[in-house]
């Protein structure tokens, strides 16, 4: 017998579930197996039945295919069922590209084939992908299109027959198919299953080779061939379907026809203008009703159809209390025409339109907060936040959640992407190693992979370091390139080569002339740093960069990833666990097909993410978590809170792929894959998974502030409801984008939630006393030139966005000229006794050439002058002095070097003297003049255009000098624990002001606001948004007696220095 269960609440159905299993239990030796759509949800729907039951039983969780597969073994002991499998198919289809070439039906694949063979069998992306386009359709065709498989397989390679039905171009199919026979073993299972359902009849005893009941739980994703199958086993034994579906008869809903039609009054017109949602997003689910209904009616099958709607309408004594969502749900169930009723309250379901990215995460981010803190109960782990594509969100993911001075709490979040896995750290360094190796090695490159936990979690260093080792890396000479070898054999500004100098920096002192080694030693002022530590984190990255280059065999490539984890799991030991669990992956996914072809690293990159994958590293806790996923996996599992955002036309749904390939476009078959409208019918599940609010949304522009449309699919939906409501009704669930309103959410609601989302509500200006002997002066530094965006790296807080500087190739740009003078700098040296000679001694075109800036051709003249006119300048600026000597000051862990002229300190910038370069010499000056009291000014040396100026600053003094830097560690030490609720370059800007008497709120306002015309603001910068809000009002700031004090401590002495 068939047991059709349907009901519109999965709740309901695992319950029913639960009592069969409770009811008649599997023997006690015997493994439970239920046949799931997903891991997701069989995972979610064992913890109901264990909830339920009181007990954990022994499940296992099965999709349709895998669970077939163990039931025919049953019939057929001595056939590997599974040995069709994605894999299989694949690396047969590469094995067999030579042999296809050879029969002339390959000539629409000529051009592929062809290129293959000509890079000596070596698999490239186009092949790679080309194969998986292939196998992807043979997939479909061995589900969808069996009898067709049946007809490939009856013939002979050389027969005609294997071309009934198909065009010339596709005459290559049931070709390639017959050379998959050769090499695969077995038959396909869909062979098998055929077999079955006719002969089913004639086999003895078939009660004992199949379990007593079987149960699968579908959500419309059977083929018509698993229909039949479970069809025809359900006359022997009792097999229970259990079905999610939103309403019945759903196929007559939307595919009714239209006949002669009178129109009595207006009611009439409106009703047959008015669509239905179901039409919208339900024609997927129609289909498979109706397949189902089909296969029921000609086989002739014993059904006990149990239809179990639950009115979500029914616990409302009041009409008017019925929210939205539940009569919505009401009308998919049963079709009623009963006109919706939308109170002033209700907001179970919202439309929201959102200007951009930024503001959609902003809303989002406050109206988790907001619906926390007015409905006790409603817990984290009762919303989900779905998307069309899970990448779109994950860069947000930290902004949004991981914020603790919000609430007090970070707000704590469970992902699953695409793939349904939560990755391993391990494997996220594989893939971004893998990556790496595939291209130029860059300084952004480098700061990539030291910038993520896992690679400072492998080689225990943290964010700080990580920036020095960068700077560090500039310093010593870094273009481009990890040795001779990327290089086309030049071994100058690589990786290696700068390794090799800050090596021999260890060993030698920078002043000794080691001619042998053909290249100086490298020391620097910062030696903060481990180098020994670093200099061998910088050579295991290269060695497992340079280990990874080139085209393997996929055998030689597994050994390679082994040798790398096992040097991960030499240096630390914490990540045995995961390297064990990448290991016995990659043992699994090995199979005999795999050919020994060359593979290029691109290619491996995918076959790796692709097989770990699909070995689903779940994470195992979501207690109280909110769920952030994509739509497939989490379609099912309801929750009270779903917000679904994204749902612009660029994202959802999927349009079809124009796959001319698929013989399946050949001919419609009723229950045919379509991503498209699977993709639109998963909406119509998210609604009726819902409990409480639906909350869809969508960006009017994107990054680029370029429009998007939002999804027709939502379009259409936003029609039914304007001819569903009125136009009040209809404003209160549909919320347009509105640049004048900071945001849609009702405020009132919650004390907490802000128009604008920021780290800093309040300032909390409590100082602490601290231990000042033990710092590091370049945190120091760096904390007093960006204090917020110190303290945003030290928490792990990421921005938004980030600003790509990408300078012309036409001219020299003031970078690139501030990077050449930097070089040439270095270079001659500027404690050189003869670097005036070595100044005008230099070609510049020379220069130019090695630092690799080409200009045309003229141009060289003009840009070589401009050169040496700068160089000129600096000369005059330097000859003013008559020694300047190079010398080291050590306190405790704190070394720097100086560039001294008598009683002079020299800080030499080749840029134009910004905020941030007046502040590291400040706090530079402090340092050496509380140890050495000869010291009377720091001269800083900066570029202007094509001209070099000089900037004093004045030493308070040795004991003053002291006095203000214990006073800045203090604050430093107080403000790295909690934010600096003070935007430094304004700050400074309003104590000068003050200083001079002039108008410090004005001169505040200038550099916090900016002018929109000419020139923007210190509070458009990205790090003041996170931690001050978007567009924070200077009042702020300026209404607090706290700001004034604080601001001139900091500020104050360096002004005064630099007025005296």
């Amino acid at each position: 017998m068939l047991n059709l269960y349907k009901s519109n609440k999965i709740e309901v159905i695992s319950e029913l579930l639960a009592e069969e299993l409770k009811i008649c239990p599997p023997p006690i030796n015997e493994k439970l197996e239920i046949v799931v759509p997903n891991y997701f949800l069989g995972n979610w729907l064992r913890e109901q039945i264990t909830i339920k039951n009181k007990i954990s039983a022994l499940y296992e969780l099965k999709t349709i295919s895998t669970y077939t597969e163990s039931l025919l073994t049953n019939f057929f002991p001595a056939i590997d069922m599974s040995a069709w499998n994605f894999e299989s198919i694949k690396w047969g289809i590469i094995d067999s590209l030579e042999e296809l070439n050879s029969f002339k039906e390959s000539f629409p694949l000529r051009n592929w084939i062809n290129k293959y063979l000509d890079n000596k069998k070596t698999i490239d992306g186009d092949i790679y992908n080309l194969t998986k386009k292939i196998t992807n359709n043979f997939i479909d065709y061995l589900i969808f299109r069996p009898e067709m498989i049946s007809q490939w397989n009856r013939y002979e390679i050389n027969s005609s027959n294997l071309f009934k039905n198909l065009n010339s171009d596709q005459f290559w199919q049931p070709i390639l198919y017959k050379l998959l026979e050769e090499k695969i073993s077995e038959k396909p299972s869909c062979l098998y299953m055929i077999e079955v359902i006719k002969n089913l009849r004639k086999i003895k005893k078939v009660q004992f080779q199949v379990p007593n009941q079987i149960y699968i739980f579908s959500d419309n994703n059977l083929s018509k061939l698993h229909i039949n199958f479970y069809s025809e086993l359900s006359k022997f034994i009792k097999v229970n379907l259990y079905l999610i579906s939103p309403g019945e008869d759903l196929w007559n809903r939307i595919n009714c026809l239209e006949g002669e039609l009178e129109f009595d009054d207006n009611k009439s017109k409106s009703n047959l203008n008015n669509t239905n949602i179901e039409r919208i997003f339900g024609k997927f689910g129609a289909n498979f009703q109706k397949l189902i209904d089909e296969n029921i009616y000609t086989e002739g099958i014993n059904l006990k159809n149990n239809l179990i709607y639950f009115d979500p309408t029914t616990n409302f004594h009041n009409k008017k209390d019925i929210p939205l969502l539940n009569q919505i749900q009401k009308r998919l169930i049963d079709n009623n025409s009963v006109d919706f009723i939308v109170s002033e309250r209700d907001d179970s379901i919202l439309l929201c339109e959102h200007f951009n990215h930024n503001s959609q995460f902003e809303y989002l981010r406050n109206k988790i907060i907001e619906i926390i803190n007015s409905c006790e109960n409603i817990k984290y782990s009762d919303i989900a936040v779905l998307s069309p594509q899970t990448n779109l969100i994950k860069p947000y993911l930290r902004y949004i959640f991981n914020n603790e001075l919000i609430n007090g709490e970070k707000i704590p979040y469970f992902f699953i992407d695409e793939d349904n896995h939560d990755s391993s750290s391990i494997y996220e360094f594989l893939i971004d190693i893998t990556e790496i190796a595939s291209e130029k090695i860059t300084l952004e490159k480098i700061d990539y992979i030291l910038s993520k936990k896992v690679t400072q979690n492998i080689f225990d260093f943290n964010i700080t370091e990580k920036d020095e080792i960068i700077f560090l890396l500039t310093q010593a000479g870094f273009h481009w390139g990890l040795d001779d070898k990327e290089r086309l054999g030049e071994e100058k500004n690589t990786l290696d080569w700068c390794i090799k100098r800050i090596t021999l920096g260890l060993i030698y002192d920078k002043e000794v002339n080691l001619s042998t080694f053909n290249l100086k030693p490298f020391s620097y002022k910062n030696i903060s740093l481990d180098l020994n530590k670093w200099v061998k984190i910088l050579i295991h990255l290269k060695k497992y960069i340079n280990f990874l280059r080139g085209s393997f065999s996929y055998s030689n490539w597994v050994e390679k990833l082994k040798f790398i984890l096992k040097s991960i799991a030499n240096s630390n030991a914490n990540f045995n666990l995961e390297i064990s669990e990448i290991n016995r992956i990659l043992d699994n996914h090995a199979i005999p097909l795999i050919p020994d072809d060359l593979i290029l690293l691109k290619v491996f990159r995918e076959i790796l993410i692709s097989c770990i994958n699909k070995a689903k590293y779940q994470s195992k806790s979501r207690i109280n978590k909110i769920l952030v996923s994509d739509i497939e996996n989490s379609r099912h599992i309801p929750h009270k809170v779903i917000f679904l955002i994204d749902m612009n036309s660029v994202n959802y749904p999927k349009l079809p792929k124009s796959e001319n390939i698929n013989l399946l476009k050949n001919k419609y078959h009723l229950g045919d894959p379509s991503v498209f409208e699977r993709e639109k019918y998963a909406f119509l599940e998210l609604l009726i998974a819902c409990r409480d609010k639906f909350i869809v949304t969508w960006v009017k522009n994107d990054k680029d502030n370029k429009k998007l449309d939002v999804s027709f699919p939502i379009k259409e939906l936003i029609s039914f409801f304007d001819s569903s409501l009125n136009q009040g009704q209809r404003e209160l669930i549909i919320k347009d984008s509105d640049l004048n309103k900071n945001e849609i959410i009702d405020i009132d609601k919650s004390k907490i939630v802000k128009s604008n989302y920021s780290l800093i509500e309040d300032i909390n200006w409590n100082e602490k006393k601290f231990d000042i002997k033990n710092y590091k002066l370049s945190e120091l530094i760096y904390w007093f030139k960006t204090p917020q965006k110190y303290w945003l790296n030290k928490n792990d807080i990421s921005p938004k966005e980030i600003f790509i500087h990408h300078p012309d190739e036409e001219y020299v740009s003031n970078l690139q000229k501030s990077q050449l003078i930097s070089k040439i700098i270095q270079q001659v040296e500027i404690d050189n006794h003869n670097i005036f000679d070595d100044l005008n001694e230099l070609n510049i075109n020379d220069q130019l050439a090695e630092n690799g800036i080409i200009m045309p051709k003229n141009s060289t003249f003009t840009k070589e002058k401009e050169i040496k006119e700068l160089l000129i300048s600096l000369s005059a600026s330097l000859s003013k002095h008559k020694e300047i000597n190079k010398i080291y000051v050590k306190l405790n862990a704190n070394k720097e070097e100086y560039i001294i002229a008598d009683d002079t300190v020299i800080e030499l910038i080749n840029a134009k003297l910004s905020f941030s370069h007046l502040t590291e010499a400040w706090i530079k000056l402090l340092f050496i003049s509380s140890l050495k009291r000869n010291i009377k000014k720091t001269k800083v040396i900066f570029r202007t255009e094509n001209n070099y100026k000089s900037q004093i600053i004045q030493s308070p003094g040795g004991s003053e000098s002291n006095l203000i830097l214990e006073d800045y560690i203090n604050i430093f030490k107080n403000y790295s624990e909690k934010c600096l609720p003070i935007p430094p370059e304004s700050a400074y800007k309003y104590v000068e002001a003050k200083i001079k008497s002039k108008n410090e709120k004005k001169a505040f306002i200038d550099k916090w606001i900016g002018n929109k015309i000419f020139f923007k603001g210190e509070r458009d910068n990205i790090e003041m948004k996170m931690c001050f809000g978007n567009e924070r009002e200077p009042d702020f700031f300026l209404g607090n007696n706290n700001f004034d004090k604080l601001s001139y401590r900091l500020y104050g002495p360096l002004i005064k220095a630099l007025n005296k």
